[in-house]
């Protein structure tokens, strides 16, 4: 089965969140990740709506400070959003591993909607033993495991990349980020990826992001159609 290419969506109020949703979708996105933490202010009746109107195409992702996000609130305001954005269905919530009492959160968010468990080392310091370390953690919690590293070589690439060996297809993200990692966004869709991230031109929210059209061109040229 195909990976599906999600846009990531970052916008300070609802209103151009919700106008950025529907050029993604237009560009030819299949899902959307709605960047919360991005918001200037939360409004769950607002987040909820957007929910509602684009069905189950929405990844909903409320990323702390201490993560690589913009949320820099306590962690039980956060829970509590995402708790309350669950309820009325989105594609997946986004929740980080390291986040304080996963086990609890998670058994009540997976009981509302699927979950994305994500790790992020940013700094690149993780070695292989502690990225399977962290994907097995992340399965054992969630449907998906979301695991991102920073390239600063190439052979960073092939680190993350060989975690597509151990882990089933269609339960594991796993690809590096910055420069040097965007050959790893082109790769892991085609090696098991359920999901692979792009944004809107001009407006990547990680280092190395390729637009949904460059990613689906890639994807395309690579399969041979």
């Amino acid at each position: 089965m195909d990976a599906r290419i999600c846009a990531s969506i970052a916008a300070s109020t609802m209103s151009e969140m919700e106008r950025k949703v529907e050029q993604a979708l237009g560009l030819g996105a299949d899902l959307v990740e709605l960047r919360l933490d991005y918001l200037s202010e939360i409004n769950v009746n607002a987040v909820s709506a957007t929910i509602r109107r684009f069905g189950g195409r929405v990844i909903v992702t409320l990323r702390p400070s201490w993560e690589g996000g913009r949320f820099d609130g306590g962690e039980g305001e956060r829970v509590r959003v995402l708790s309350e954005i669950a309820e009325v269905g989105p594609a997946y919530v986004d929740i980080e591993l390291d986040a304080p009492d996963l086990g609890e959160v998670a058994e009540k968010l997976r009981e509302k909607t699927s979950l994305i468990i994500s790790k992020h080392d940013l700094d690149g310091s993780l070695n292989i033993g502690e990225l399977r370390a962290a994907v097995s953690r992340a399965l054992k919690l969630g449907k998906i495991a979301k695991v991102v590293t920073t390239a600063k070589t190439i052979s960073h690439n092939l680190k993350i990349l060989s975690l597509y060996r151990d882990f089933p297809p269609g339960r594991l993200i796993a690809f590096a980020m910055g420069e040097l990692g965007t050959i790893s966004r082109i790769l892991s869709p085609l090696i098991g990826a359920p999901i692979a991230y792009a944004c809107l031109p001009g407006e990547a929210v990680a280092p190395g992001q390729l637009t949904i059209g460059e990613l689906r061109e890639f994807l395309e040229l690579v399969r041979g159609r």
